[in-house]
């Protein structure tokens, strides 16, 4: 008899600790979620700005509106290039215009390039966050549920 109410209280405990990680699962998900969610919105990042695709001026699709002077990276003399632009092969007539992070360089066969800039840093210390947050959380979790079935253990042993 003594081995059936064992067995009884382990089953009891093994429901405890699966009914407890489910609901540790899911306030985890709810509450870093929320926690995410906040650190990007007050980390000013504009992700459709981030990720959208760049668009340079091509003389064969677009009219250019406006041009301007751009100074590339090592050189003395400025050049003029498209600074706003209709894209001819998009209907809702947007005006394009050149990023304010782009550089310009001069390449070795004198043509002018741009290369995106280097950004700010923000999307790579939110991307160590988000890192840092989903290692914390699975180690939180499994410290929670080792101790919740320590303590489990612990009063069913007092239990005769």
């Amino acid at each position: 008899m003594d081995a059936t109410a064992q067995t009884a209280s382990e089953q009891r405990n093994t429901i405890r600790v699966k009914r407890f990680t489910v609901g540790l699962t899911i306030g985890f998900i709810i509450g870093i979620n929320a926690l995410f969610l906040l650190v990007l919105w007050g980390s000013g990042l504009d992700l459709d700005r981030i990720f959208a695709d760049r668009d340079f001026f091509d003389p064969g699709h677009d009219v250019c509106l406006r041009l301007a002077w751009y100074n590339p990276v090592g050189e003395k003399e400025p050049v003029r290039l498209c600074q706003e632009w209709i894209n001819l092969g998009d209907p809702s007539g947007k005006v394009y215009r050149n990023q304010q992070d782009m550089v310009l360089v001069k390449g070795t066969d004198g043509k002018v390039y741009a290369k995106e800039g280097a950004g700010d840093g923000r999307l790579v210390g939110l991307v160590v966050f988000i890192v840092a947050l989903v290692a914390g959380g699975m180690w939180l979790q499994r410290h929670l549920i080792a101790r919740y079935r320590s303590r489990l253990a612990a009063s069913s042993e007092k239990t005769p």
